[in-house]
């Protein structure tokens, strides 16, 4: 094998490699949104850090637009109702009009959200927060 050859499968084994991680982190990210216990954008707590469940959203929606609004929608289905507002953030962002089809599902849900806003904590129902995430109030 030359030289060349050789550069050139190194690096397939190492891209293989990494799109192997990035998917393993993926799949972590959904399992623990699916039970994250706060909904949160922005800089949260004492310190203003990003949450957990933010940083996991993000994870998801820097996937390719159809891998990561399925994973939205597997999160609406099987996530706690912190886990569904994440995933209505993200399916409204990419594909404002499947979140509107959801909305008028969600709106009369008696569902409770755990809401952080900076250093507040709240008990809010999942169709206001959803009517919230519609009117962009939460912003990542």
């Amino acid at each position: 094998m030359s030289t060349h050859e050789a550069v050139k499968h190194c690096v397939a084994v190492l891209l293989l490699l990494g799109a192997a991680v990035a998917y393993a982190d993926d799949d972590d990210a959904m399992k623990r949104l699916s039970t994250v216990g706060i909904f949160a954008f922005g800089g949260v707590g004492y310190a203003g850090a990003t949450s957990k469940g933010e940083i996991d959203f993000k994870l998801i929606l820097a996937q390719p637009q159809t891998v990561a609004l399925a994973a939205f929608e597997k999160l609406y289905a099987a996530g706690n109702p912190q886990g569904r507002s994440y995933a209505l953030s993200g399916i409204k962002k990419l594909n404002p009009r499947r979140f509107k089809d959801l909305l008028a599902v969600v709106e009369g849900s008696t569902d409770e959200v755990k809401v952080e806003r900076g250093c507040i904590i709240s008990h809010e129902l999942l169709g206001g927060v959803a009517k919230q995430i519609d009117r962009g109030k939460f912003q990542f």
